[in-house]
């Protein structure tokens, strides 16, 4: 992003929101192709882009800047995408059984 512009309240709107979501669904995408979930559609099935942005940047952190907030963004969402693929890889088992 490299911007000197700061996120000051929450809910982020407007193109900031978009940037994010954009952001979100593209590393979605890499560390799908990284991981090769047994589950894959069931995993992608629970990814919910604009819910991850709304919970990933809290209150507490503000404010805060578009470049480090764009960054916890991707930071934090190999754990997040592996806690995805837990739940899809549990309901296959149960739905197996």
């Amino acid at each position: 992003m490299d911007s000197h512009a700061v996120i000051a309240s929450l809910p982020v709107t407007g193109a900031d929101r978009t940037v994010f979501i954009d952001a979100a669904n593209a590393a979605f995408e890499r560390i799908i192709e990284r991981m090769e979930p047994a589950n894959e559609e069931l995993t992608r099935s629970y990814w919910d882009a604009e819910s991850y942005i709304d919970n990933e940047i809290t209150a507490s952190m503000l404010p805060i800047s578009l470049d480090y907030a764009a960054y916890l963004v991707d930071v934090f969402l190999m754990p997040h995408v592996a806690q995805l693929t837990g739940a899809a890889d549990n309901e296959a088992a149960k739905s197996r059984t």
